[in-house]
């Protein structure tokens, strides 16, 4: 089982005079793009005592059969402002009194930790003080209670720190704390003053660790202490790009959690070329929720390509 922690909130989509509201939030997004995948998956988050809080909780109990949505008294629903252009999208957050962060271990009673194979966290958590406290006890909750991988995507946003400089010692304390990583190109040259991925990754991680890295257009990487392979992806033109990433990194994940072995290259390879697919196809269609391809239609890509 793959147990998803981290921020859950609403995208709201602004493309001229029209407004969209949609669910959202990377690791509630990688959920439910594995539930449509059949994989074995759970979920936890916290939203607001408000409309938009109401919206998600009912949204969840309908989308995810194993999850847990704490309510947050006096805290507000945070929300994602999405604005696109020519496809490619900019957020503006507001959460100054947000509930995402606001997150509880003793809550990890709620799931069953020994079926858990991965806990992948959310990294928004981390512009708060309260998250950052929770991340890191939790972390020392999965590494005492089991034998869990721990997963997380860096999902850098620069509008929710004081400082990149703040941002960037964050980030990198955090990422130690991982066995899996999901970065893309330009995060790792942020965080390490690098243009060259192998090089950045090698002063990011240990022998131990792994990690995805998504190139848009140009497909994803693999990264182990033995293995560096690159996988391209197939040209589509993006309707838009929200949760693409999410839609990619949540298909490794379920490969992950169905047994993918990562010191086989063929395997990665097969892995990567369908997660590559899973994160193009999403950007057909806007939003971030439901718009991953299930088992069936990636094969049916592959097969018409």
């Amino acid at each position: 089982m793959v147990l998803s922690i981290g921020e859950i909130l609403v995208d709201i989509f602004k493309d001229g005079n029209n407004t969209t509201v949609f669910p959202g939030g990377a690791p509630f997004n990688v959920a439910c793009n594995i539930a449509h995948f059949n994989g074995d998956i759970a979920f936890y988050g916290a939203v607001g005592k408000d409309e938009y809080g109401s919206f998600l909780t009912d949204f969840t109990k309908k989308t995810l059969k194993n999850s847990f949505i704490d309510v947050i008294r006096n805290r507000d629903t945070t929300q994602a402002v999405v604005t696109l252009e020519n496809g490619e999208r900019s957020f503006k957050f507001i959460r100054d009194n947000g509930s995402d962060y606001i997150l509880d271990v003793s809550n990890l009673s709620k799931f069953d930790l020994s079926k858990t194979k991965i806990v992948h966290i959310g990294s928004l958590m981390l512009s708060y003080k309260e998250g950052i406290a929770f991340f890191y006890k939790l972390v020392k909750q999965i590494r005492a209670s089991n034998k869990a991988l721990i997963s997380f995507d860096v999902n850098y946003r620069d509008d929710i720190f004081p400082s990149e400089n703040e941002a960037k010692k964050i980030f990198i304390a955090a990422i130690k704390e991982a066995d899996v990583i999901k970065f893309t190109e330009e995060e790792l040259e942020l965080l390490t003053g690098s243009k060259y991925i192998l090089e950045s990754l090698k002063i990011l991680l240990n022998d131990k660790q792994v990690a995805v890295v998504t190139l848009g257009k140009e497909g994803s990487i693999f990264y182990s202490k033995d293995k560096f392979i690159k996988v391209g992806s197939y040209p589509l033109k993006p309707v838009d790009t929200t949760g693409a990433g999410d839609a990619f990194y949540s298909y490794f994940l379920y490969s992950l959690d169905s047994g993918l072995d990562i010191n086989d290259e063929s395997s990665i390879k097969e892995a990567l070329k369908r997660a590559n697919i899973v994160g193009g196809l999403a950007t057909q269609k806007k939003g971030a929720i439901n718009v991953a391809p299930n088992l069936e239609e990636i094969e049916d890509f592959l097969k018409k390509h």
